[in-house]
């Protein structure tokens, strides 16, 4: 559990807020639509949370936000190479030509690479996670969703500093600290915030004497407001990441079959391993955004410029074992810069609309290189593969949407977006390895145009209550393998996907209880899959699927003194057809990797009155059912449901400045395995096991 690593990021005017009714529910608005609306109101299924309540549930960073949002899932290959998704899309981004389904944007910028989506998540005002495809306002690439997060503003009236630390097991140590006030009252505001987590790691490697998976971040997030006038808003924001673990992909699942069967390295014991090579992953992260806001009348023009650079390295021993057989080291860089241009008319009327264009540039590289010693025996040999890549990304757009309100419970939304998208790529691979993959040297081009958009009809048939229904097209830009590869096939196209949506969504007992629910279908073709060619991964264009199944949230606040929540998933995601998905196999009926069919959560806060302060107690409950590793759904890449169980106690003094608790995740320290892949060279299964329990002591302050 995260004691609150402040990040803190200059976000527009239009920024997500709460508001809080004694005794009911808060309302919470959001931006989902590029306008601050009651979430209650928009027609899409959204998880919104704010920051107050991340910091309850103990949700430090974007990948703990998997035990608590319906139909959320991830890979668990860690923040360089590892996978988010919504509904049954999870795409392994783990090579710059290929990107993810899913976006996370901060204050309204793309993050650059699949591997900055791990953001941490203090100075949050609100976190948006939003279902579907998104193909319109958010654009590229967003057929799975879009996490849109909102940092907190710099205050312009008052100075204000918070100040967290947290010690635990594991030599857990976190800290963070954030502060904001006026330079100039009224007109010039700045904020800082700045944390570090460290956690030794929880597997020891008995050859180096070292702890795997451990934990090494810091943060930095600076902005400054300025209001020349009640008309103009200009945010400048800056942020800067970087983490350094030693990340254990994988330890041997069985070491009775295989092509390295027997071999020593293998322990029943699933915190101990024995490798000989480095295991590491590192990435350092640098943005840059100017958010300006000019309201001509009731028009609201907003330009929103960024600049990232992005760099991460990931190093493993491949075979996990004591011998010096195999081992990897990746590493990539990408430079990004967007400019968003949008202009929005007046809300509340009986028709408004917003119009915008955007730009993105991006350029990026790698430099792959995989040694192998092989095969086993006395003819064994050094060899290695590697590959280096450049490829530059330009892509435009330009996008409407509107609402039209025919009569007051009646609502009419929809958009489109015209994308046009170039990508050059400069590859070359070098083999001189056992593995048989080829030579290669290429200089591609390739342009994608879609258009994409949505179109939905929302009817409010009580105060504070609505049905809804949608259909949404989504669309992902062809790309690259700039990878290892098998072949000479590096190039795939397009996926598209039409998704279907109806939901509903209301305020119930005087605000006391909010019931959100959704179902979908969504119809996938030509999906980018990675499939087994020869003895590497590569990405296709060779698969469809359907998908379908629900969401549900209730939270209740029966008394003002108790909070409840719960939250289901349900995903049903298979493969339509997938020829090639392993060899000589089609994988239709088969289900998509890495997705759960049914996601649960429940948790529940009890705030009461003691002494001069308040003490608080909650808990959280996460259920994961079983899930695939593989298209193939190999039985050894089936890793098993579990339970997690969170608590988190703490007390309040008067005045509401010092907080002191205590907290644990994973109480009942269940061992379950969160990672798993085959690797084909060795005909080997490789697992890891997750984090047992932690537990630790928190301080906050507030002033």
């Amino acid at each position: 559990m995260c004691a609150g690593c402040a990040v803190a990021v200059v976000a527009t005017p239009a920024q997500a807020q709460e508001t809080q009714d004694d005794n009911g529910l808060e309302t919470i608005t959001v931006v989902a639509r590029k306008r601050a609306e009651n979430v209650q109101t928009v027609p899409i299924s959204i998880t919104a949370l704010t920051g107050e309540t991340l910091q309850e549930r103990g949700i430090a960073r974007v990948s703990d936000l998997v035990s608590s949002v319906p139909n959320l899932s991830q890979d668990g290959g860690g923040s360089v190479i590892g996978a988010i998704g919504i509904r049954g899309i999870v795409s392994q981004t783990r090579n710059i030509g290929f990107d993810s389904g899913l976006g996370v944007y901060v204050d309204g910028v793309l993050g650059v690479r699949p591997n900055s989506f791990d953001q941490e998540l203090p100075d949050i005002a609100t976190l948006e996670v939003l279902r579907g495809p998104q193909g319109t306002l958010f654009g590229r690439n967003t057929t799975a969703g879009a996490i849109n997060i909102t940092t907190r503003k710099p205050d312009l009236e008052a100075f204000h500093v918070e100040g967290r630390a947290a010690y635990g097991n594991l030599d857990q140590a976190e800290g963070s600290i954030y502060l904001t006030g006026p330079l100039a009252p009224g007109k010039l505001g700045l904020k800082i915030a700045g944390s570090i987590a460290t956690r030794d790691g929880y597997i020891r490697n008995l050859l180096s004497d070292e702890k795997l998976n451990n934990l090494d971040r810091k943060s930095l997030r600076g902005g400054l407001l300025f209001k020349p006038t009640d008309d103009v808003d200009v945010a400048l924001g800056g942020s800067w990441l970087k983490q350094s673990d030693r990340l254990l992909l994988g330890q041997i699942a069985d070491n009775t079959v295989g092509g390295l069967a027997g071999l020593p390295g293998f322990f029943a014991d699933p915190y101990t391993v024995a490798q000989d090579g480095q295991n590491q992953q590192d990435r350092e992260i640098w943005t840059a955004n100017l958010n300006i806001d000019v309201r001509l009348g009731d028009y609201t023009l907003t330009s929103i410029s960024a600049y990232g650079d992005n760099t991460s390295r990931l190093i493993v021993d491949n075979d996990a074992r004591p011998i010096p057989l195999s081992t990897s080291d990746f590493k990539d860089g990408a430079r990004q810069f967007t400019q968003e241009l949008r202009l929005a008319s007046p809300a509340g009327g009986s028709f408004d609309y917003l119009v915008g264009l955007y730009y993105l540039y991006q350029d990026a590289d790698a430099d792959r290189s995989t040694v192998a010693l092989g095969p086993p025996g006395p003819g064994a040999f050094f060899g290695s593969i590697s590959s280096t890549s450049a490829l530059k990304t330009n892509a435009y757009a330009v996008f409407v949407n509107g609402n039209l309100r025919p009569t007051d419970s009646v609502t009419i939304s929809g958009g489109l977006r015209y994308n046009i998208e170039t990508r050059d790529l400069d590859f070359v691979q070098t083999n001189t390895s056992f593995v048989p993959l080829p030579n290669l040297t290429a200089q591609l081009h390739r342009k994608d145009e879609n258009l994409s958009g949505n179109a939905s009809v929302t009817w409010q048939f009580a105060e504070n209550a609505r049905v809804y229904a949608s259909v949404a097209r989504g669309f992902k830009s062809g790309g690259y393998n700039p990878d290892i590869v098998g072949d000479t096939q590096i190039s795939f196209g397009p996926e598209n996907a039409w998704s279907y949506e109806a939901g509903f969504k209301a305020d119930l007992l005087d605000r006391k209880l909010r019931v959100n629910a959704a179902a979908f279908y969504t119809d996938y073709k030509d999906l980018q899959v990675s499939a087994l060619v020869g003895a590497a991964f590569q990405i296709r264009n060779a698969a469809a699927a359907k998908i379908k199944g629900f969401e549900l949230e209730v939270t209740a606040k029966p008394v003002r003194e108790l909070e409840l929540n719960f939250g289901a998933g349900y995903t049903d995601a298979t493969y339509d057809d997938f020829p090639g998905c392993g060899p000589g196999l089609n994988c239709a009926g088969n289900r998509l990797p890495f997705v759960p069919k049914l996601s649960l959560s429940a948790g529940g806060q009890l705030t009461l009155p003691v002494g001069d302060g308040s003490l608080s107690l909650r808990s959280d409950l996460s259920y994961r059912s079983s899930v695939f590793y593989e298209a193939s759904n190999a039985p050894d890449g089936r890793l098993p449901g579990y339970v997690l169980v969170n608590g988190r106690i703490g007390y309040t003094f008067a005045e509401d400045k010092v907080t002191v608790a205590v907290f644990g995740r994973n109480l009942f320290d269940k061992r379950y395995r969160d990672f798993s892949f085959y690797l084909a060279p060795f005909d080997q299964r490789m697992d890891r096991w997750a984090v047992p329990r932690t537990y630790g002591v928190e301080l906050s302050t507030r002033f």
